[in-house]
């Protein structure tokens, strides 16, 4: 196995497309199963941090876009550095800044964390606490605090639960808050804050591809559907009813103050994310079939191990350009100083290149005309 610019390049896009059609999956399709979903972004960012090549892989050689990128690459700013080198610079910058901004929020949520009044054992949102934590078969120790930092309920623990409660919920009928405590509790059981804080961290990494951005927010919607759906095991409708309606109340808040980090009960996704949240509690979605899902799976494995067959590379010239350069220096010079040269294909015709770009076909009468004429030409490797 190999590592090369070309195979890492590689590795960057069909990860993308990967993650994207993961990230569309979610947004769009309400039958597919979480556990495909998952395997689709495991592939995703396997493709991500394996970028090698194998040997079998096919080169796919690019006249036009790939070369014209390297070209724009290679160029040179006053300030003595090429443009790859500065896009590369701006790419570990931007990442500093945003890892300075991530441990800022981490800073500014543990604030949060300290100024919040903590339950004691016997209060009212202790004894709602304890009922839940039973319900759903939990034993360890947990923080659940009074906040007024938030307008809505958030679980921002990782090691253990802390569950923020703001102060207005304590006014929501018990059914409504023992929903709130119980969603919440329930996003510390499945780990989603620890996935959330991950993606966070991935999203600084790759801050300039789109679908970082994409799929983070897809996966943040995807959980808190899980989350619902788990959290309404058991439910009768009139407990439904009173976990939706909780959410409409956070919703219908002024304040709009929701965290940067921790996932929140009620928060300003889009309306038809808010639609499908609804719908998830009220009305289940029967998902796909079994078989389905391993046919859907199988074909995401194979197109993941197909992505490693083939790699997109500039077109070179062949092996014997070096070896057979034409007796003439004028064309040796001409050839050195404009990267020109004409290629013979298989069907006869011949293939004009100019800094490795492909610029036509020509016939074989139209050798002797300029600005073919005298240009070194070279057989088409197999």
């Amino acid at each position: 196995m190999l590592f090369s610019v070309f195979s890492v390049i590689m590795s960057l896009g069909c990860s993308s497309i990967i993650l994207f059609a993961a990230s569309s999956l979610i947004s769009h399709v309400r039958k597919v199963r979480w556990g495909l979903l998952l395997l689709i972004i495991i592939l995703g960012f396997a493709r991500l941090v394996l970028p090698f090549e194998v040997f079998l892989a096919r080169e796919i050689n690019s006249w036009r876009i790939y070369p014209m990128l390297l070209t724009a690459a290679k160029y040179e700013f006053p300030w003595g550095m090429t443009l790859g080198e500065t896009l590369g610079a701006v790419w570990l910058i931007g990442i500093g800044l945003l890892l300075m901004a991530f441990l800022w929020k981490l800073l500014q949520l543990n604030g949060i964390i300290s100024r919040a009044k903590p339950s004691v054992p016997g209060d009212y949102l202790s004894r709602h606490y304890e009922r839940v934590a039973r319900e759903l078969g939990y034993l360890g120790n947990a923080t659940i605090a009074i906040t007024e930092d938030f307008s809505t309920a958030v679980s921002v623990g990782v090691f253990h639960p802390i569950i923020l409660i703001p102060g207005k919920m304590m006014d929501y009928p018990e059914k409504e808050l023992q929903c709130v405590i119980r969603h919440e509790l329930m996003h510390y059981l499945r780990g989603d804050v620890c996935k959330q804080w991950a993606l966070s961290v991935v999203q600084c990494l790759f801050w300039w591809n789109p679908v970082v951005h994409y799929l983070k927010h897809g996966v943040e919607e995807m959980l808190e559907l899980e989350c619902d759906e788990r959290s309404c095991q058991g439910m009768d409708e009139e407990e439904r009813l009173a976990y939706l309606g909780a959410i409409q109340k956070v919703l219908a808040d002024d304040g709009k103050n929701e965290p940067k980090l921790g996932m929140g009960y009620g928060t300003s996704h889009a309306g038809e994310f808010m639609k499908r949240r609804f719908l998830a509690v009220l009305d289940p979605v029967q998902k796909q079939s079994i078989g389905v899902t391993y046919l859907l799976a199988f074909l995401s494995v194979f197109l993941f191990c197909l992505s490693y067959s083939f790699v997109l590379q500039p077109a070179g010239m062949p092996k014997d350009v070096i070896e057979d350069l034409v007796s003439d220096s004028s064309v040796e010079e001409r050839f050195a100083e404009t990267d020109c040269f004409l290629l013979k294909m298989t069907d006869g015709s011949f293939l004009y290149v100019v800094g490795m770009t492909e610029q036509g076909r020509i016939t074989e009468a139209e050798l002797s005309e300029p600005p073919y004429n005298g240009l070194p030409i070279y057989e088409k490797m197999p």
